[in-house]
């Protein structure tokens, strides 16, 4: 599995997992609800880890 940051432009703000597209600003034109990147990744991601 691949994560960075990376600039943009023009106001994008885009998600994605492995080269994948999750999530896209520039499409939806709005940024994204508290947590639903993560809802959007958990199928690339796996389960969340329990650490306790």
């Amino acid at each position: 599995m691949d994560v960075s940051l990376r600039t943009g432009s023009k106001g994008r703000f885009e998600v994605s997992v492995d080269d994948q597209l999750i999530f896209s600003k520039l499409k939806l034109h709005r940024f994204p609800h508290p947590g639903e990147i993560l809802k959007l990744a958990a199928p690339a991601l796996g389960p969340a880890l329990d650490w306790r």
